[in-house]
């Protein structure tokens, strides 16, 4: 019987990209290893500017299935989400999130509102456009995120500013804006610890969620204790070295069950497949936020997904099986992922 074929799909990368999106590259590379590895055949297809020879590659080539690791389009993470919907376009099963879910998830201000609605705790906040129609959540610390982008995008030490106005806060804002890919959003920053939480698609149509992680922050580095882009991409910089994941979560029992448990409706309320990290904040008094929901989390050798399958006993080849055969679950082609 034959093997399947897998098409790797990822966005086109200058060798003068960021190091954040030079990882997919890495991340391409050991998803094609451990598939092969796994007993299937796995081809590399680049997204590039002409999405028509996506699709020409994509009839070309015939793969049994998609695996998505598109992370952005022209350099704008929002527009990831033109990958699922050529493979749907194509009729051909992919891996993750769909498009919708992609851009739902991937609008922090959209994502806010919907786990708001659905009773998932969020820090109270606003997006640009919300502030200068007038609203504002109130006198207080704030931190400022890019709208759209992910990977921390343009966040440091100066995006947690205090605004006692509407005006104060659209007014950082707005500085803010051009470095986060042209839009912002701002959430009351919750002072106190910062957890992980990596979902896998499991065997049995269901979803498993790895032991959780914690960032766990060097109290001697001045600033606020964020994971920004320099913790999380800037090797060898104090800010990376002061931020370290930590397993040992024995002593706190309870609190990881109920981050679990948020975590779980987290996957539910947004429609998530195949994987997916929900990241956290406990404020000292104990109160749980969430703060971002990421349907595609990077599954590189190094990353904090992978640390987290390792904790729970998956290697990397089980990993990339479990979120492949997910796909051709939901595809209803699951006699084909057992080929």
């Amino acid at each position: 019987m034959n093997a399947l074929r897998v098409a790797v799909i990822r966005e086109e990368i200058d060798e003068s990209a960021s190091p954040d999106a030079q990882d997919t590259v890495l991340q391409v590379r050991s998803v094609c290893e451990s598939l092969e590895r796994g007993g299937w055949e796995s081809v590399q297809i680049v997204l590039g500017h002409n999405l028509h020879v996506l699709e020409e590659k994509l009839l070309e080539t015939r793969p049994d299935l998609v695996f998505n690791l598109v992370e952005s389009y022209l350099g704008v993470a929002s527009l990831a989400c033109v990958a699922p919907a050529l493979c749907r376009k194509a009729g051909i099963p992919f891996t993750g999130a769909d498009e919708g879910v992609m851009a739902l998830a991937g609008d922090k201000a959209a994502a806010r509102r919907l786990m708001r609605s659905a009773s998932i705790p969020v820090p109270d906040g606003a997006s640009l456009d919300e502030l200068r129609q007038g609203k504002f959540p109130g006198a207080g610390q704030y931190i400022i995120k890019s709208r759209f982008e992910d990977a921390s995008l343009g966040l440091d030490a100066d995006c947690v500013v205090e605004a006692l106005s509407r005006g104060e806060l659209q007014w950082a804002m707005e500085e803010l804006a051009p470095r986060m890919a042209g839009d912002c959003v701002a959430e009351r920053y919750v002072a106190g610890r910062e957890f992980n939480l990596a979902l896998l698609a499991d065997q049995h149509g269901g979803v498993q969620a790895l032991p959780l992680a914690e960032m766990v922050f060097d109290s001697r580095m001045p600033g606020p204790a964020i994971l920004h882009y320099a913790a999380k991409w800037q090797e060898g910089s104090a800010a990376y070295a002061a931020s370290v994941r930590s397993f040992d979560l024995d002593g706190d029992r309870e609190l990881s069950a109920a981050l679990v448990d948020i975590g779980l409706r987290c996957w539910d309320v947004f429609g998530l497949a195949g994987y997916a990290r929900i990241d956290f904040r406990v404020a000292e008094d104990g109160g749980i936020f969430v703060i971002d929901v990421n349907p595609n989390p990077c599954i590189a050798p190094d990353s904090g997904f992978v640390a987290a399958a390792a904790q729970g006993g998956l290697d990397h080849v089980e990993v990339v099986r479990r979120i492949a055969l997910d796909a051709l679950r939901r595809a209803g082609k699951m006699e084909a992922g057992h080929a």
